[in-house]
């Protein structure tokens, strides 16, 4: 990638009258994504991802959020206004465990976003909805905290154009707490999207993503939890369509930093076109965490010809008290079964219809939401050429 003009000038024009210790560590992180190597997007031995031909120049967020099912059980804050009326929640919360230069990037130039707090004791109520539509290029951030033995349902929708999007997800999931994320991932076709989603799942806690990625030329998307805690869990369902000449750079992990944990990562790809993905999953366990459970599948259906996927599943492992398993497949659909269907009287992009939907149906079944899980259905079934 490459930026132009992006100086202190730009980081202070931006961050006008937030508080001075909020603009130091933007200054800050601006100063380390200077010092930084380029990410490194390679995750396969015959595909990486080119970020080179991406310009910046304009660093002027243009996005409209709006937020539906707000409860009083909840607050809902723009990150700004949460910097002035609660400072202490951002420095203690906000991107603590920075870990890329396109993360530094997003902490110099964040300009958008929400604070979403759940409160102790705080269950039930209908799932948060939150749309997002995009001008230009875009800093988005989201931060959500749902403390002791709350429960929090959030649905977010990414749509609209530019050339640049930056969005991060940060969730903490406090002691006996859950947090169920559906995410939505719909830009124009001429975007390129960097998202991270990071969860830290503490004791008894659980932390789930639902990641649905449709848009965009070039995708990058980093979806990682953290399970910090005895007793703490975590689940990632994805699921990613491309056509055209899409190019999808999708990484997955958990991370089980204590003893008794559980995490299933399980995604599903289709592929057409001359679209192509690079999938990389990982689960580590760390040798202090003894019986713990983890388990990651990607399964992936290609329909073009042109089309290419690479999938490369990961297990580290420190500890031998564990249980742990992964598995990928690639495939076409099975010639019998469109056979069958033909046979029938159905056509053929009928045939592939219904396969894709059964294919992806494992996945869009978990779904809590029945509006959300018909949305995401016709979603798939404009794709299907």
């Amino acid at each position: 990638m490459k930026f132009e003009n992006l100086n202190d000038s730009v980081v202070r024009d931006i961050s006008k009258d937030e508080p001075e210790w909020f603009v130091q560590e933007r200054l800050e992180s601006l100063e380390s994504f200077n010092r930084t190597n380029d990410d490194s997007f390679k995750y396969g031995m015959t595909m990486k991802t080119d970020i080179s031909g991406i310009k910046i120049s304009d660093y002027k967020s243009k996005v409209n959020i709006i937020v539906r099912n707000k409860d009083d059980r909840i607050t809902v804050d723009d990150f700004k206004e949460s910097l002035e009326k609660n400072p202490g929640l951002i420095r203690e919360y906000f991107m603590k465990k920075t870990k890329t230069k396109t993360e530094l990037l997003h902490r110099a130039l964040i300009q958008n976003g929400l604070v979403v707090y759940a409160p102790k004791n705080s269950k039930g109520g209908d799932n948060l909805m939150l749309d997002y539509e995009f001008y230009g290029n875009s800093f988005n951030h989201l931060l959500v905290i749902a403390d002791e033995n709350s429960e929090v349902n959030i649905i977010e929708r990414l749509r609209g154009s530019g050339v640049f999007h930056s969005n991060i997800v940060e969730v903490y999931a406090k002691e006996n707490s859950k947090v169920n994320f559906y995410s939505l991932q719909d830009l124009d076709g001429n975007s390129g999207n960097f998202s991270v989603k990071r969860g830290f799942v503490s004791r008894n806690a659980e932390c789930n993503f639902f990641n649905f990625e449709f848009g965009c030329l070039l995708n990058c998307s980093d979806v990682y939890s953290e399970l910090d805690e005895e007793g703490s869990y975590s689940k990632v369902y994805g699921i990613y369509f491309t056509d055209k000449n899409q190019h999808f750079n999708l990484a997955y992990s958990m991370h089980h930093k204590a003893k008794n944990t559980n995490s299933n990562i399980f995604t599903k790809g289709v592929l057409e076109d001359m679209s192509n993905t690079i999938y990389r999953g990982l689960i580590k366990i760390h040798d202090n965490a003894e019986n713990s459970n983890g388990y990651q599948k990607e399964d992936t259906l290609i329909l073009g010809d042109d089309a290419k996927a690479d999938s490369i599943p990961n297990l580290e492992i420190g500890n031998n008290d564990v249980k742990c398993s992964h598995g990928a497949s690639i495939g076409h659909i099975d010639s019998d079964k469109l056979f069958y269907l033909k046979s029938r009287g159905i056509s053929e992009k009928e045939c592939t219809k219904l396969i894709v939907n059964g294919f992806l149906g494992e996945v869009i079944d978990k779904i809590n939401n029945e509006d959300f899980k018909l949305e995401l259905k016709n979603k798939v079934m404009e794709k299907v050429k």
